[in-house]
């Protein structure tokens, strides 16, 4: 009998994980090239892989014709060799594809990690908790280095939960997966990538009673090895920046966390942690807080003695949990500069938690369950209904500025069949839900309310996203200074401020555009903010002749108007 059981939980498990990397493909991937690039930070990263490719120059190319890479390379090789790979064109869709893979791998790693230290049951739920969590999502389908260095930094923590699992009297070798993933994500972010892992385990290894030294050493071996290969790069990069490569990678990476940086970047209070976090897990944050009301720590009798005994009698996967979230959690309140995409490696731990909570739920609380399932159904029912309404013009777009212009990208929508289709998916998803809900267990209720959360973001990314966002890309107006501009006449730019660029222009331009405060051009063509032209003609150019060619438009990255002049030096 034992044989049988255990036969048919591994057919189970295998079936489970299909279907789970089979939901996340469909969440991840099918809608990354719908939303145009429309805020300076995804072009800020797909550019410097647009330089690679166009210069030839993997180490440390240089955009805009004299900036340097703010971060270190991984996330550009990445999305630099699926351009190769694609012609030599960097999309949006192969912009994003590595961070929405990464967010795949992770969640894929979280189940099968948990799957075998706890049930399925909990295992499945952590993962869709996972991949629903909204900043894992926004992470996951946008260019930035976020979505990788949480992968990167997660699997290490896995790789070093795994070493002690062999090991628990101890060790004093280093863990060589871990230490690769590490290079990763040090090749990502920063030493940060290696910090972080290092530190959670050091800390649970001394908690269940490990030597200090063996622990010590163990960890700093592997914490060294993981530097090996970024070391190979830096050394690369130095030699090709010299000092300003130096003084960048100081300020990066130490500066940003003493808050002795050059200039003002994310700096936050301590309670932005708090509030990323509590928005960030959302929607789950609403089904924590609607299971509150049933009292669902009734019958837990907390153990008597000290802290660390306490911590010490947990049961080790909760423990480990515990700390990396919580450690996590204490290290990004230190720094000044504080993100909410920072707390991601807290992310599947805390969604360990949240689905031991709703495994109590299900338990003792269906009805916090199916309330928080109805929620989900009404909400999905009204978006979609009220986005069908106005995409077929049974709404008809009303006010002006940013509302019509949403409204009439939604009525644009409407010819497409994929927007259609996702609403109407998701209306048949809550129908399902809602019969569940009413049918079946508080088990299934459960599970199916953690798949229509994926389904709902199935609809943002192919409906809302597109109308709401597209209207405010610069992609037509790079066209038109395309047109006004040729390929083989000099392009300048210019901007206030030392990190202040035309991303979304620079991108979609091919990264043709050059600083005229770097170059001082004889002559040529510049991009400049309209109420930016007069000051700049006196305090920067003032020996140079300006003829207007064309007013640009707003500028949806900039929030400013730009025009296009051409230049000439007295």
């Amino acid at each position: 009998m034992p044989h049988s059981a255990s036969v048919t939980d591994k057919r189970a498990a295998r079936w489970e994980t299909l279907l789970l990397a089979g939901l996340l493909i469909v969440t991840f991937i099918p809608f990354l090239s719908e939303t145009l690039f429309t805020t300076k930070g995804e072009p800020r990263e797909a550019i410097v892989a647009v330089s690679m490719l166009n210069q030839g120059n993997w180490i440390l190319p240089v955009s805009f014709g004299a900036d340097i890479p703010y971060k270190p390379p991984m996330l550009a090789w990445c999305i630099a060799l699926l351009g190769w790979l694609n012609g030599g064109e960097v999309t949006e869709f192969l912009s994003r594809l590595p961070s929405a893979l990464a967010a795949m791998v992770m969640v894929m790693m979280t189940f099968r990690f948990f799957l075998r230290r706890t049930s399925g049951g909990v295992a499945l739920a952590a993962a869709l908790i996972s991949a629903g969590a909204f900043e894992v999502f926004r992470a996951a389908t946008i260019c930035r280095v976020d979505m990788l260095l949480t992968a990167f930094t997660v699997a290490a923590l896995y790789a070093l939960y795994s070493q002690w699992e062999r090991h628990r009297d101890g060790t004093w070798m280093p863990s060589v997966a871990a230490a690769l993933l590490m290079s990763g994500a040090v090749l990502t972010k920063g030493p940060v990538g290696m910090l972080l892992p290092c530190m959670v385990v050091f800390v649970f290894r001394l908690v269940k009673g490990g030597r200090l030294l063996q622990t010590t050493i163990s960890l700093a071996l592997s914490g060294m090895l993981s530097l090996v290969l970024p070391a190979l790069w830096y050394v690369a990069a130095y030699a090709r920046g010299g000092e300003p490569f130096l003084e960048l990678v100081l300020e990066e990476n130490f500066g940003r966390f003493t808050g002795s940086m050059s200039y003002g970047s994310h700096e936050h209070s301590l309670w932005y942690n708090f509030t990323s976090l509590f928005a960030g897990f959302a929607p789950y944050t609403l089904l924590l807080l609607i299971g509150l009301f049933s009292r669902p720590w009734r019958g837990i009798k907390l153990r008597g003695g000290t802290v660390i005994g306490r911590l010490r009698s947990m049961d080790p996967i909760e423990l480990f949990s515990l700390l990396s979230a919580v450690l996590i959690f204490v290290f990004y309140c230190i720094p000044k500069s504080k993100r909410s995409v920072y707390l991601l490696p807290m992310y599947p731990f805390m969604a360990y938690f949240m689905a031991v909570y709703v495994r109590r739920l299900v338990k003792m609380a269906s009805k916090s369950l199916r309330a928080y399932g109805w929620i989900l159904a009404v909400l999905g029912v009204l978006a979609s209904v009220l986005i069908l309404l106005v995409m077929t013009g049974a709404v008809a777009p009303f006010g002006t500025g940013s509302t019509a212009a949403i409204l009439q990208g939604f009525a644009a929508e409407g010819a497409r069949v994929l927007p259609s289709a996702a609403c109407y998916i998701t209306l048949i998803a809550a129908s399902v839900l809602i019969w569940i809900l009413l049918k079946r267990s508080a088990r299934a209720s459960a599970l199916a309310s953690m798949v229509f959360t994926l389904v709902l973001y199935w609809m943002v990314q192919a409906s809302a996203l597109p109308a709401c966002m597209n209207y405010k890309s610069d992609r037509e107006m790079a066209a038109r200074i395309e047109a006004l501009a040729p390929a083989d006449a000099p392009l300048y730019s210019f901007r206030y401020g030392r990190m202040e660029r035309f991303f979304t222009l620079g991108y979609y331009l091919d990264d043709r555009m050059h600083r005229f405060d770097v170059d001082y051009p004889e002559q040529g063509t510049l991009i400049i903010a309209a109420h930016d032209l007069p000051s700049f003609s006196a305090d920067i150019a003032p020996g140079y002749i300006f003829t207007p060619v064309a007013d640009l438009g707003r500028s949806g990255e900039v929030k400013a108007d730009l025009t296009l002049v051409r230049f000439q030096r007295e």
